[in-house]
Formats: structure tokens, sequence, C-alpha cells
């Protein structure tokens, strides 16, 4: 295989990344996932960062892309996979003259829905740490997960019969393989994993569903946990705390609000649950590294 040049990154520190407020508003219930097939030239200097709700996988079919969470990033190749959970800023540039990718979503609130015999800890290839997540690294592994991919890319170009079914089922094989490379790192315990999602699922709804999330204590009192029990097990199973979950969820929906040019930045922050508009702008950028008025503007 010709190697890779790492041209050099204009941007290195990942809080000079602009960040885009992806939405994925065909994920439903009875849609619960979706594809994308990113076909782009390099090498790119820039980084291109975003931030959403769904969980995220995506895979090199060709080429080699950058990718960075936060202070860690590392190059992918063709075969190799990388994971986002639930709003995790990330940023990803092509290395190559071309590079596919093919980006699987999935709604959170279904992951798992297989059958009687579903547990698993389906969320661990997201939440560990991005270092320790599932990536494909010898020959054999990689040309598995190629061939894995192409299934999923041809199904749902070609559509034949129950191809939904089958791509449900690729994708939860292909959760399932990385949780259990995860787990054999993490020694983690997948069997307690549907209870705890059951048991924080109101919570993510309403936070999901509300202009402005519950305060903590609601979101531990509707679940029946006291807000010391719920903390807990809204980390374990989200990968980052509640309060941290509920603002990215805050910050996206009001994104979407200042691209829309129907509300001023005062009655943005006021929808939301800010204090005030310069409360609502400190915070706003710094998830998404410009202010309100620069994010409309780009998009």
């Amino acid at each position: 295989m010709t190697p890779v040049k790492n041209y050099g990154c204009r941007t290195t520190d990942f809080r000079e990344v602009r960040l885009e407020s992806q939405s994925h508003p065909g994920l439903t219930p009875a849609s619960p996932f979706d594809m994308i097939v990113e076909d782009d030239r390099g090498p790119q200097h820039e980084l291109k960062g975003d931030v959403h709700y769904c969980l995220q996988f995506s895979i090199v079919l060709a080429g080699a892309a950058e990718v960075m969470f936060g202070s860690w990033k590392r190059k992918f190749s063709r075969g190799q996979v990388w994971w986002t959970m639930c709003w995790e800023p990330h940023a990803f540039r092509i290395l190559s003259s071309r590079c596919i990718i093919l980006s699987i979503n999935i709604n959170v609130d279904n992951v798992g829905n297989v059958g009687p015999f579903s547990h698993a800890d389906w969320l661990a290839p997201f939440t560990v740490p991005p270092s320790r997540r599932y990536c494909p690294e010898t020959p054999e592994d990689r040309t598995k997960m190629l061939f894995t991919a192409r299934k999923l890319y041809n199904y749902n170009k070609f559509r034949p019969v129950n191809w939904k079914t089958h791509c449900w089922l690729l994708i939860h094989q292909l959760l399932l393989d990385a949780s259990e490379a995860v787990e054999k790192d993490f020694s983690g315990n997948s069997s307690i994993f549907n209870l705890e999602m059951s048991r924080i699922q109101k919570a993510v709804q309403l936070v999901r569903t509300r202009a402005i999330p519950p305060s903590l204590g609601e979101a531990a009192a509707v679940c029946s946990l006291s807000v010391s029990r719920f903390s807990v097990i809204f980390s374990s199973v989200m990968g980052v705390s509640y309060g941290q979950f509920a603002l990215r969820v805050r910050l996206s929906n009001a994104a979407n609000e200042v691209c829309s040019g129907l509300y001023t930045l005062n009655e943005i922050a006021e929808r939301h649950g800010f204090c005030d508009a310069s409360s609502f702008c400190n915070a706003f950028k710094k998830i998404y590294r410009c202010t309100p008025n620069e994010f409309k503007l780009r998009s």
C-alpha cells in the first residue's frame, strides 16, 4: 500500500476548531439508522469539526484521514474505524489524495434492540476514552471490517428485500465485536448495561424534548433515583456527566434557532434557560469555537 504523507495541519489545538451542529431528523424508532458516504479529495490542511446527538461510527473505505477528539488524535486508514458518542465534539481532515468514508448514524434510543438476547454493553465502543476505542489493526481484522462495510454500503444503495433488517443486524454485529474488544481491555460487566440504560432513559428523552432540560434533581427524580446514584449511572452509560450532556443538547437546539434567524440572542438565551445573551454566547463559544453570529454566517 502506498504510504500516506501526513501533510501539516494549520490547526493543532482542538479549541481552535470550529464545530458545526449536525441534525438527523430522519432518525426515529421506525428508522433508527442512516448512512452517509463521503468521497472527498485531499490532502486537507484544515480540520472539519461537528457535534451531533446520534451515535456515529465511521469506516475508511479508501485513503486515510486524521481524526481529533480533544487533545487526542490519530490517523485512520483503509479498513479502520472511529467511534463518536452523543454530543461528543470531534473533527477530521483528509490526508490522502482521495478518501472515501462510510458513516453510520444510530438513534441511541434504539441501540441494542435486537430481540431477547440483547444483554451486551452496546455503548462501550463509544464511551471509553478515544484512545481505547476499538480499531482494527491487523490485515485480517481490517479486511473483515471492509467486507462488512461493503455489505452495508450495497444494502443501503440497492435496497433489496429486507435490506433494513440486514443492515440493523450487521450494525449490531460490529457493535458487539467492538464491545467485546473493549471489554477485554477494561474487564467490563455487560450484563448490567441494559438495566442501567433503561433506568436513565426517561431523563435522556426529557433532555431531548424540552427546550430547557430538567435539573439534575428533576432528572434523578423522574428516574426514581437519588441524585448521587443517577449521576454515577448516567456517567457510566453515557460517558459524560448529566450536566455536560444537557448543556450540549441545549446548545445544539439553540444553534438551530440561531441559524433560523427567527429569534434574537436574548430570546434564544431565555428559551433555553440561560441567564442572558452574554452567558449564552460564552457557553456557545466554548463548544462551537465562534460567536452565534459567526456561526449563523457560516450556516
